[in-house]
Formats: C-alpha cells, sequence, structure tokens
C-alpha cells in the first residue's frame, strides 16, 4: 500500500493472525522478548482465530485480557479498564477488534498515563489534554472501515450521553497489523456499515476544509478502491453466510483465506487508507451529524454515517473547488464500472449498484452526469446493502405526528453546532440548513 508512506504508524500485512506475528511485533515494539505484561483489549464475543493466536501467545507472554466492550464506547467501561490497567502497569496494549475495541484500546493505553477521568477529555471546553504515552500500543482490526488503527482520533460515549470525537496525537498507534484471516469471514451487516463507513471518511476529507494535495490524493485513491471493492465484499459475504443482515452470528476467521475473501482484503486495505487520508483532515458534516442518530437512536456508526450521505453530498457540490474534485473522482469511478462491466460481459458478475452505463464512453456524460453517476452509486449501495436512508427505516424511531413533532426531531440536531466536525464542511451548516436536512430525511 503506497499511501502507507504517509502515515506515522507503522502497517504490516498478514495473511494469518498468528502468534508468531504477535510475537514479532511485540517485540519490535517493546523491545523485550517474550517477558512482558501485555494488555489485550479486545471483543467479549467468542473469535476462534483470535482466541488461538492469544493463546498460543499466552506461551511466552503474561497476557491480560480485557472485554469490556460496547457499540459507541463508553466512558464508564472504558474507565473500569482503566482502574485495573494503572494497578499493573503493561509493557505494551493490543486491541483487536472493530472500531469501538480499538477506540477504547487507545483511550486506555492514554489514561494509564495520564490522570483523571475520560470525560474530562472531552468535548469543546475539556478540563484535561494528554501529555504523552510512552507504553507502545498495536491494533488489528477486524472489520473493514474504522480507519482507527492509523488515526489519531477515537469516539466516546460520555456519561452525559454525548458522543465526541478525541483528537490527540497520544491515540495514534505504533503498528497496525492488517491480518487478512481477520476480516474473511466478516457477516453482510457488518461489512455494509464499516465499509460504509471507510467510503465516508475518503468523501469527507476529500471535501475537507483541511484537505492538502496529499490529503487529496489518498482520499481519492481510497474512495475509487472502496467503490470498487464494497460491493463484491459484501456480496460475497452474503454468499458465503446466506443472511444480508445478521450482525450478531458468531465469528470463525478464516483459516485459509480464499479468493472469495479478496474483495474483503481490498476493501480491509481501502479502509485503511481512507483512514491515513482523514487522519490529516478530520472528518466534517456526515460525521458530526451521524452522532446525534447515535445518541438518540443507537444507530450503529457506520450506518449513522451513511444516512445522511447523499444530503450532504448534494450541499457540498455548491462549492466550485470540491465540485472539481468530485468530478474527478466519479470520472475515475465511471471509467472503472465501464472497464468491470466490459471485462464481465454480459454473463458475467456486474455490480447492481452500477446503473445506466448503457455503453457510453467517458466522453459520453457532462460534469453534471458525472456528479450525478456518483451520487446514484453512494444512494444505490445504500439501498442495497439495506442501509438506513430515512427516519422511518431506523429501528425504534416513531414518526412525528403533526408539524410540533418535525419541529422537535428537527431541534434535536441543534446540538450537532458545538462539534468542531461541522466546521470542517466547506459550506457552513447553519441551524437552519441542518434542520432542512433533517427534515428531508422525513419525506
Amino acid at each position: 500500500m503506497i499511501g502507507a508512506i504517509a502515515s506515522p504508524t507503522k502497517i504490516i500485512e498478514v495473511p494469518q493472525c498468528t502468534a508468531r506475528a504477535l510475537d514479532e511485533v511485540l517485540v519490535y515494539t517493546t523491545g523485550l522478548a517474550g517477558s512482558g505484561d501485555i494488555l489485550c483489549i479486545i471483543d467479549p464475543r467468542p473469535f476462534p482465530v483470535r482466541d488461538q493466536a492469544l493463546a498460543e501467545l499466552g506461551k511466552t507472554w503474561k497476557l491480560r485480557i480485557m472485554d469490556r466492550i460496547v457499540p459507541n464506547p463508553e466512558s464508564k467501561d472504558i474507565m473500569a479498564m482503566v482502574e485495573e490497567a494503572r494497578n499493573r502497569r503493561p509493557a505494551a496494549v493490543i486491541g483487536i477488534g472493530g472500531g469501538s475495541t480499538l477506540d477504547s484500546a487507545k483511550a486506555v493505553s492514554m489514561l494509564i498515563e495520564n490522570p483523571g477521568d475520560l470525560d474530562e477529555y472531552l468535548g469543546p471546553e475539556a478540563a484535561r489534554k494528554a501529555q504523552a504515552r510512552t507504553i507502545p500500543l498495536i491494533l488489528i482490526p477486524t472489520t473493514t472501515g474504522t480507519g482507527s488503527e492509523v488515526t489519531r482520533f477515537g469516539v466516546y460515549t460520555a456519561r452525559s450521553g454525548r458522543k465526541y470525537t478525541l483528537y490527540s496525537p497520544v491515540l495514534q498507534a505504533e503498528v497496525a497489523l492488517l491480518a487478512h484471516d481477520l476480516v474473511a469471514d466478516l457477516p453482510p451487516a457488518l461489512v455494509a456499515a464499516t465499509g460504509y463507513d471507510a467510503l465516508t471518511h475518503a468523501l469527507e476529507t476529500l471535501w475537507n476544509k483541511n484537505a492538502t494535495p496529499l490529503s487529496d490524493r489518498l482520499a481519492e485513491d481510497a474512495a475509487a478502491a472502496i467503490l470498487k471493492s464494497l460491493e463484491p465484499a459484501w456480496q460475497a459475504s452474503v454468499e458465503r453466510q446466506g443472511s444480508a443482515q445478521n450482525a450478531n452470528e458468531p465469528r470463525t476467521g478464516a483459516s485459509d483465506p480464499t479468493a472469495s475473501s479478496a474483495p474483503l482484503v481490498d476493501l480491509q486495505r481501502a479502509a485503511t487508507l481512507a483512514g491515513i487520508a482523514f487522519n490529516k483532515t478530520g472528518t466534517a458534516a456526515i460525521h458530526a451529524l451521524s452522532f446525534i442518530l447515535s445518541e438518540e437512536w443507537h444507530l450503529s456508526h457506520g450506518a449513522a454515517c451513511a444516512f445522511f450521505t447523499q444530503n450532504v453530498y448534494d450541499l457540498n457540490m455548491q462549492d466550485p473547488a470540491v465540485r472539481s474534485k468530485f468530478v474527478g473522482l466519479a470520472k475515475r469511478v465511471y471509467t472503472e464500472a465501464l472497464n468491470t462491466t466490459a471485462r464481465n460481459g454480459e454473463a458475467g458478475v456486474k455490480n447492481r449498484s452500477v446503473k445506466d452505463i448503457d455503453g457510453k464512453d467517458s466522453a459520453g456524460l457532462s460534469d453534471e452526469g458525472y456528479l450525478a453517476y456518483l451520487r446514484d452509486r453512494l444512494v444505490n449501495l445504500k439501498e442495497l446493502m439495506g442501509l438506513p436512508d430515512r427516519f422511518t427505516e431506523i429501528p425504534g424511531f416513531a414518526a412525528p405526528a403533526d408539524a410540533e413533532g418535525k419541529e422537535k426531531l428537527a431541534a434535536l440536531f441543534d446540538k450537532v453546532q458545538n462539534d468542531f466536525k461541522l466546521k470542517n464542511n466547506p459550506v457552513p451548516c447553519t441551524p437552519e440548513l441542518v434542520r432542512r436536512l433533517v427534515l428531508e430525511k422525513l419525506s
């Protein structure tokens, strides 16, 4: 992955998550040789590939396992792990899991060496700021979208129920280990949510007010790669598991990743590249709005990010510089879809999210046509993978009965104005504009 040279985190790819691979990373980061105390933060559900590797690793290293992990990780759970970890300083911290697990590992590693409670570090008026971390942090993703393994950001739910992004160089891991077998059996619903999250990372980097030529290059490469691999990865997962929506089936991992998991490995790499990209800029309006959805209706982070994507896309295409960049991305994605269709032929596998190509070449569309095509891809992917696009599709949502109820719903999003991510959006998002975006999702 050429983009890895732009990351302060050392990125290592391996076919399988083995005790030997973990041992080599630990020796590299700690300078020890099997005698150190290692804190491992993992998802509580069984995962045989991971569990076998840790069992073997535990024969030479002293492992402590902590698994107090919930979606949208909460301060109280993280602090319970921190208090135990502070009593016995580890030689390294390893996080193995999805975004919630990796973010939890980041916070624990930070708070072992920095005083106080996590809540004191959260929000626009945080009472504390992390100063340093000397304990090595190793992050190993088991999903295809978080990007957390290569960023200095973490997302946490305070005891107040508010969800905050914490930004600190202290949260940047020393090593990210991409093990292909850890994503080879990813359930369809997790491929959809985490893959779309990665897509929004790339989009929000590309239209970000903090964008640079380097972040633009990384983001365009990531977006193109995700749009190429996400649907095949999701489809392979559906065919393997036979269920498009169950994210709670036990995972086994794959002892021998095969060609059927190749799209997932491609998506894994692309998601990490998107993480490298948004680590340069931060995210913007999509992620700011998503936090309210997670706070109010406990929507998963990836599904919440997907919710407003095309609405924010439409808004940001009003900016001429952003528009120009996205025409370039759309041409690239369109050409790739044409080439894929030509290679596969009529009997081949055609992405169902790719519509209305009709054999047109790159001269067959105007700039407006390219932008409309890209927008359609974003919407069609959500529809195909079953991600919510209207409030009525969110589990537990009660539709407002009258105009007053609609206004109360829109007013829930006023607190997004205090989120620094909103300031990164190229088109200013006033309270009135945000309320309009919210009400559009009721129609």
